[in-house]
């Protein structure tokens, strides 16, 4: 099947937003996000039908993906390995150098899957979640911490020089 990516119009933000609250579950938060911290949405499409979505900040080096969310029924089908490989390619047209993802200290599918992609552990912020008010438990684990993730776009390998 032929996949389309693009950047969502204004009008279409709205039909993208339960894919995108698979990503940030707090619907205020995810609207907070959209107004202040989004430079664009975008929208994977199968015949005319969004499947996934994503917004990106784009200002600054690193980019970084904010929310990504594939359609329920289609995960676990290489859709989400073909939106980021779209968006580090779009990055890399930008001229960014890096792409950074964050994600909760409890969502181990999502670290696998942001390593299957190229990306390596970061750095952690700590107590990112905590406008999320009544505590949110995840496989026994508050969700508090976002573990960041981070792929250079330019060559292989780390940043960082091993010793």
């Amino acid at each position: 099947m032929a996949f389309e990516i693009r950047e969502a119009r204004p009008d279409e933000i709205e039909d993208l937003l339960p894919l995108l609250l698979l990503a940030e579950e707090s619907p205020s938060a995810l609207r907070w996000s959209l107004r202040n911290m989004s430079d664009a949405v975008y929208r994977m499409d199968e015949d005319g039908r969004p499947v996934g979505a994503a917004t990106m900040q784009w200002r600054g080096d690193p980019c970084e993906i904010l929310e990504m969310g594939i359609a329920p029924e289609r995960q676990g089908q290489g859709l989400g390995r073909q939106l980021v490989a779209w968006l580090v390619e779009e990055a890399r047209r930008r001229g960014k150098r890096e792409m950074v993802v964050g994600t909760p200290n409890t969502s181990v599918e999502n670290f696998l899957f942001y390593q299957k992609c190229g990306f390596r552990m970061d750095s952690v912020r700590q107590d990112y979640f905590w406008y999320y008010g009544t505590p949110v438990f995840r496989r026994g684990i508050r969700v508090q911490d976002l573990l960041v993730f981070r792929r250079e776009l330019s060559g292989g390998g780390s940043k960082k020089k091993r010793r």
